[in-house]
């Protein structure tokens, strides 16, 4: 007979994948007209309860979820093809761009515009990204599983984990760890990690990861969290190629400098960090 701990972990993790699937079909055609029932049947879920469902795992409404990720894959677009804004805004599934651009700016704090001036602005502008040592740092949390969408739900759990134990999420430094395209689920790697003080009781149960130091660069991206992406491929694409340094064999990090419960959502500030090496000359 199977343990009730152990069930319960089981159920738990078929909750979360299916959950995960949703978001996969979510993304993987944003502009669709889905639905409470559509989904429901991707994850195999009754669709009476799934909104309640959905909203008690994940931490939003499946609308939320689709609206964030519409403008996070728009702001994408802006950044690695050079498409227009009614462009952009037809691809995300608005009807106008003139709807596009309210909700681009409600979530960012930015018109298309200048979210696109501001990318290019990282390129043109190099001492916007400062380059320095770091030194290794040990962070313990859970192992990332499913499509670069859905860490925040894996920060969500971890956050629940130690809220359960007694720690405030909000005054905790939080750090993530990347390797791999966040576009491609294949090879994507992501640990969403906390400091904490080895051999704590609180890091009991959860998997450590130890982040290598030296030398990155760094830019503080202010703004929502779906703009890390983009942001990072505004790096990788522009200012790297001519800053003299190309990539190490590190993952990157996001250091999370400040908390969404605390500040408006566009004020929110990461630094994405890229680890960097001399440019070979051959």
């Amino acid at each position: 007979m199977l343990r009730l701990d152990t069930m319960k972990t089981a159920t738990e993790q078929s909750y979360r994948r299916r959950i995960a699937r949703v978001i996969e079909a979510i993304m993987l055609d944003p502009s669709a007209p889905h639905s409470i029932e559509s989904l429901a049947a991707v994850a195999h879920f009754s669709p009476f309860h799934f909104h309640r469902l959905y909203r008690a795992m994940t931490g939003e409404s499946v609308a939320a979820t689709i609206r964030r990720v519409r403008l996070a894959q728009a702001a994408y677009q802006l950044v690695a093809n050079p498409v227009s804004i009614t462009e952009a805004a037809l691809e995300a599934g608005y009807d106008s761009s003139q709807s596009f651009a309210r909700a681009f700016r409600s979530l960012t704090g930015l018109s298309p515009t200048e979210f696109q001036m501001q990318q290019q602005s990282i390129a043109a502008n190099l001492p916007s990204v400062a380059v320095g040592d770091r030194p290794h740092v040990t962070i313990f949390g859970l192992s990332h599983e499913g499509p670069a969408q859905t860490i925040p739900h894996t920060y969500r759990r971890l956050a629940l984990k130690l809220s359960e134990r007694g720690l405030d999420w909000s005054d905790l430094t939080r750090i993530g760890v990347g390797s791999g395209d966040p576009e491609q689920d294949e090879g994507f790697r992501y640990f969403a990690g906390v400091v904490l003080l080895e051999n704590s009781p609180v890091t009991e149960g959860l998997e450590r990861c130890d982040v290598a130091g030296g030398r990155y660069a760094c830019y503080r991206l202010v703004g929502p969290y779906a703009l890390i992406s983009s942001t990072f491929q505004t790096l990788f694409g522009s200012w790297l190629p001519q800053s003299g340094f190309e990539p190490d064999d590190r993952p990157v990090i996001e250091l999370y400098l400040n908390h969404p419960t605390k500040v408006m959502e566009h004020e929110i500030a990461t630094d994405l960090l890229i680890p960097i090496r001399v440019a070979s000359t051959t």
